[in-house]
């Protein structure tokens, strides 16, 4: 999948092995493979890009990456509310 992208930093390609080490996991790729984004797995939600997705994004078509925001949010706080759902309360 294509993204757009304007930003003037990237991911200093040295620092690929540390992210790694620390649990990181690198999930999107640039054009000439450089990290673009990156994930912690096994936590709820935490993924950092240097993407935009908001601008893919349309109420019809909503980006993959806000839907999961979306739902992962919705999932944390029915379980902050003690397995309600928020419309009940």
């Amino acid at each position: 999948m294509r993204e757009e992208f304007f930003c003037n930093y990237e991911v200093n390609a040295s620092f690929e092995a540390n992210f790694i080490a620390a649990g990181l996991r690198v999930s999107g790729r640039g054009e000439q493979s450089e990290a673009r984004a990156v994930e912690l797995p096994g936590n709820r939600f935490f993924l950092a890009m240097l993407y935009q997705p908001q601008l893919s994004s349309t109420p019809e078509r909503p980006h993959p990456v806000i839907t999961a925001f979306l739902e992962a949010a919705a999932g944390f706080s029915e379980v902050r509310q003690g397995g309600r759902s928020a419309a009940a309360s």
